[in-house]
C-alpha cells in the first residue's frame, strides 16, 4: 500500500500550482486526562466489534483511505478482518489474545512475528515498559526478519475527534528493525497510539519511520508519515 501511496502523492505534488505550500496536517486535539476518574479495563473483543478509521496524510493532511476494522473471529486467537474503501479486502490483523498481535498487516509488508508484538502494556501503569527483541517473516518466504520494539506507557490523554471526546492511553513505540529491502540499513520506526479502553482499540495512531540507504553515507531516507482517526465503532 505504502508504494501505491508514495506515487499518488508525488502525483500530487507535481500537480501543485507555482508558489503553493503544502498545509501539515493540524495537530492532534489533547489535553492531560481526568485522573479523578478510574480508568475502565480494555474491552475485550467480541464477535462483530468494529472500527472506522480515515487514513491521513501528515505531510499534507491528504485523505487517502478510510478502513474498517472487524472481529471476524474469537478464540483460540483473535482475528480483525480488514476492508479498504480504496483497494477492498486487506490482509488480517490476528492476536494470540487481546492486544498481543501475531500477524501484523499495518506496517508497508505483512509482518508475522515469533513472539507476539503487545499494542498496549497490562497493567496500562503510566511509566511501564517492555522490551521486545524478536524476528518476524513476510508470509512471502520463511526469510527471518530480525525486529526490536521498546513500548512505553506514557500517561493518561483526552482526545478530541469529531465523533467524540475519549479517555485514553497513550503508548509510544520505538522500533528497530531489518527490512525486506536490504538497501535499507538502520530502520527506526516510531508508532504513537490513543488506547480508548472503553472500544477496546486506539482512537488515533500515528507512525513513521526513517533510515539509511546503502552506499550513501548521508542520504537519509524517510517513510511515509500516517495518522489513523476513529470516526465509528461499534
Amino acid at each position: 500500500m505504502n508504494k501505491l501511496i508514495t506515487r499518488r502523492n508525488l502525483l500530487a505534488l507535481l500537480a501543485l500550482p507555482a508558489g503553493c505550500s503544502l498545509q501539515p496536517l493540524a495537530p492532534l486535539q489533547v489535553r492531560p486526562g481526568n485522573l479523578q476518574t478510574p480508568m475502565r479495563p480494555v474491552r475485550p473483543p467480541t464477535m462483530g466489534q468494529s472500527w472506522t478509521y480515515r487514513l491521513l496524510n501528515f505531510y499534507n493532511g491528504n485523505l487517502l483511505d478510510t478502513l474498517k476494522e472487524e472481529i471476524s473471529a474469537v478464540g483460540p486467537s483473535i482475528t480483525v478482518q480488514r476492508h479498504s474503501a480504496n483497494t477492498g479486502p486487506l490482509a488480517d490483523e490476528i492476536h494470540t489474545r487481546w492486544g498481543q498481535v501475531q500477524q501484523d498487516p499495518s506496517w508497508d509488508l505483512l509482518q508475522i512475528y515469533e513472539t507476539p508484538m503487545p499494542l498496549w502494556l497490562e497493567p496500562l501503569q503510566t511509566g511501564a515498559s517492555l522490551s521486545v527483541d524478536t524476528h518476524y517473516t513476510t508470509g512471502a518466504s520463511s526469510f527471518r526478519y530480525w525486529i526490536q520494539a521498546r513500548i512505553q506507557v506514557m500517561g493518561r490523554e483526552t482526545v478530541e475527534l469529531p465523533i467524540g471526546s475519549f479517555q485514553t492511553i497513550r503508548i509510544e513505540k520505538l522500533i528497530r528493525q531489518t527490512h525486506y529491502d536490504s538497501s535499507r540499513l538502520f530502520l527506526v520506526r516510531r508508532e504513537t497510539l490513543w488506547l480508548a479502553p472503553e472500544i477496546g482499540r486506539w482512537v488515533v495512531r500515528e507512525t513513521d519511520g526513517t533510515y539509511r540507504r546503502s552506499g550513501r553515507k548521508f542520504d537519509e531516507g524517510r517513510e511515509d508519515h500516517f495518522r489513523w482517526e476513529l470516526t465509528a465503532w461499534a
